[in-house]
């Protein structure tokens, strides 16, 4: 396991593991065709983003350079890609397509898990 060593790897892998948590309530709700939040929605997102923002920093400062941090980071750009879509599907269409949920998801749990196990030798 490659688990971080500095404040902010630690508290980027704690709000990034809220945000999965977030998002898996929220994704739960909305395939089986209830109303989720829009503000659960928008703290989930939110949450994501800070986790990344403190990656980043922990990446880019030199203090925590564990090799399985950018790739991390680049499947996490993939995961935000993933959430505006669905953003913009919602606000736009009104409509969430379950596929994009799932996408989504999966792209983040993907990005957590490369984090904390690194890619496959």
């Amino acid at each position: 396991m490659e688990l971080p060593e500095t404040w902010s790897g630690i508290l980027a892998l704690t709000a990034l593991t809220g945000a999965a948590a977030g998002g898996a309530v929220t994704a739960l709700l909305l395939i089986t065709d209830k109303n989720a939040p829009m503000d659960l929605g928008l703290l989930h997102g939110r949450t994501g983003i800070f986790g990344i923002i403190l990656l980043l920093i922990s990446a880019y400062s030199g203090t925590d350079t564990g090799l399985s941090i950018k790739p991390a980071l680049g499947a996490l750009m993939l995961t935000i890609a993933g959430g505006a879509t669905l953003y913009y599907l919602i606000r736009r269409k009104g409509i969430l397509s379950k596929t994009v949920i799932l996408v989504h998801g999966s792209l983040a749990i993907a990005s957590i898990s490369i984090l904390l196990f690194g890619l496959p030798a």
